[in-house]
């Protein structure tokens, strides 16, 4: 069966592996070399399994990790042309990285099939990633995106996994100390999901045949992983957890496998 690893998802640090002990890819490498190592050794894995890493966007809690476990691991970086250029900028990428631009296609990589598509977010590029696996089951990771445009939906749209941003509770972030420009900047197209917008698209998903969901990015000042499971419940009913679609938070760290 398919299995994907939430290992860190927050705004502190972001790091998915979808594959198994055979091999898989990595998206983002926004913890440090000795977590990211630690949490695979966790559930099983290794750091050579990693067979691509791909990259959706260049804040630090994507990539402030990727310049050490580079170092220490050569492996092959897909990302997005620009991100490749901002990447080597930073001093980001080790000499001798082998980058791969995919600003479009397909890319395989160990039996894994994986396509981008651009999400709405305040950087320079960002992307999500639609990964269909060797047995031709199908994920999606679609967080870091202020709305879910028909290019996002169309690529999402038939996946038997999806993890989806459900980064903020809109009370919690109006009553907070973030400043007012902070605010303005999450609740925008360009900013992260709310709870009501990902369970607005859980519903759609559900409606076109996906059954198995992940909700990640929880902000850890504005939100609650208790609080984004009852507003996914809530927006999903009548149907019910367990029997009509399986349900998974992820923490911020420590995530573990999800079989679907």
């Amino acid at each position: 069966m398919a299995r994907m690893y939430p290992l860190f998802s927050s705004s502190k640090g972001n790091c998915i592996y979808f594959g198994d002990t055979e091999s898989g890819v990595m998206i983002d490498c926004g913890v440090s070399c000795k977590r990211v190592c630690g949490a695979l050794a966790e559930n099983g894995l290794t750091p050579d399994l990693v067979k691509g890493i791909f990259v959706t966007h260049t804040h630090s809690d994507h990539i402030k990790g990727l310049t050490v476990f580079l170092k220490k691991h050569r492996i092959p970086v897909y990302a997005q042309q620009r991100n490749i250029e901002i990447m080597q900028e930073k001093g980001c990428l080790p000499e001798g990285t082998e980058c791969v631009a995919i600003d479009g296609g397909r890319y395989e990589v160990a039996g894994y099939s994986v396509e981008m598509f651009e999400t709405s977010h305040d950087t320079p590029a960002s992307c999500g990633y639609r990964i269909t696996y060797p047995d031709g089951k199908c994920a999606a990771l679609c967080t870091d995106l202020g709305c879910v445009t028909e290019t996002v939906w169309q690529s999402i749209c038939g996946c038997d996994l999806v993890m989806l941003e459900s980064n903020y509770d809109p009370d919690m972030l109006r009553r907070g100390s973030y400043p007012p420009e902070l605010k303005a900047r999450i609740a925008s197209d360009y900013g992260h999901l709310s709870n009501a917008e990902c369970g607005e698209n859980l519903v759609r998903l559900c409606d076109s045949g996906t059954m198995n969901f992940v909700l990640g990015h929880i902000s850890e000042e504005n939100n609650t992983p208790e609080t984004v499971e009852r507003s996914a419940v809530t927006a999903l009913s009548p149907r019910v957890a367990r029997r009509d679609y399986m349900l998974y938070i992820a923490r911020p760290e420590g995530g573990r496998a999800v079989i679907f």
